[in-house]
């Protein structure tokens, strides 16, 4: 009976391993690809203030890797879609495919077609309202599984020193930290007003510096770890976070709402055959993949981004490496 029961429970072990495990992308049929047409475009987004700033790059080459695996001709945009320029591209057919930040991508739109402001929105009523406000001919695919959110972060020290747990404990003790985050968080909406208005956390001093992994002088994290600040915005899908053992400080004020990431594609030249190709590297992308791919950009042993998005792809399974 016992070594029925083992058995039994290996064999839904494997059952959920298996239900866990991506089907690796394959190639699509050739009748589902026009011979000798242009390479589809993916184009590298806008990403959100606070966000590592390599993420529209990292995502924009992982959907073009993915497609390549399955031999549909795909190349990268040469640069982000310029700022106010997301409708337009699509409806000019400047790129075929854009992997967007929800929130980001909506609060475009909205400015466009008198939406509701996004900033009122939850995540998921986001992608929905993103979803009404595309200009014709363009879909929305499957959003991937990704929450990203600037965060309010200390190291483990400073959270034990002052027993901090969230914002609202921070502001008990906000005239004594210093605080890194961007130049634009310092005068954008809701940034360093809303923290004030919000949560009455006026910092002692305020360092404009920039959100990056790199160890130089003008870097947030970096600031952080050398504790010449004490509070630091760091994105969710920043590495860093988990890397370091920092502490993100809860927000039972929601100052920072959270988006993720889904495609965005021309109807007119991404068939559905190349849609379940995007769609199943939404099905994986996590936060937590979203930081390990940060995590890999920053490995020297990648001569690109593009190599970086085929190491992921094959280190999710959704691509095999050669034989």
């Amino acid at each position: 009976m016992r070594q029925k029961f083992i058995a039994a429970l290996a064999l839904a072990s494997l059952s959920l391993v298996a239900a866990c495990t991506p089907a690796p992308i394959v190639n699509i049929p050739s009748a589902s690809v026009s011979a000798g047409a242009a390479p589809l475009v993916v184009a590298i987004p806008q990403v959100p203030d606070g966000t590592v700033p390599a993420e529209g790059t990292l995502l924009a080459n992982v959907y073009a890797a993915a497609l390549n695996a399955a031999g549909v001709d795909a190349k990268v945009s040469p640069s982000p879609v310029a700022n106010g320029g997301l409708a337009s591209g699509l409806e000019n057919r400047a790129f075929d495919i854009v992997p967007v930040f929800s929130r980001l991508a909506l609060k475009e739109l909205s400015q466009k077609n008198a939406n509701p402001d996004p900033s009122s929105l939850d995540a998921g009523a986001v992608v929905a309202a993103l979803k009404e406000s595309l200009p014709a001919g363009v879909l929305q695919l499957d959003p991937s599984k990704v929450d990203d959110h600037s965060n309010l972060v200390v190291t483990a020290v400073t959270a034990e020193k002052h027993q901090l747990k969230s914002i609202t404990d921070a502001a008990k003790v906000c005239d004594q930290l210093s605080l890194g985050a961007t130049a634009d968080f310092k005068i954008g909406t809701p940034g360093l007003t809303g923290l004030e208005t919000e949560y009455k956390c006026t910092p002692k001093v305020y360092e404009s510096l920039k959100q990056s992994l790199d160890p130089d002088s003008n870097s947030i994290f970096w600031n952080l770890l050398q504790d010449k600040v004490q509070l630091a915005l760091i994105p969710s899908s920043s590495p860093a976070i988990v890397d370091n053992s920092l502490v993100i400080l809860s927000d039972p004020q929601q100052l920072f709402r959270s988006q993720t990431v889904v495609p965005l594609v021309v109807d007119e030249t991404v068939d559905s055959a190349v849609q379940d190709v995007l769609n199943k590297v939404s099905a994986v992308l996590t936060t937590e993949e979203l930081a390990n791919l940060n995590r890999l950009s920053q490995d020297r042993h990648y001569a690109d981004v593009a190599e970086v998005a085929k190491a992921w792809l094959i280190q999710k399974g959704l691509v095999k490496t050669a034989p």
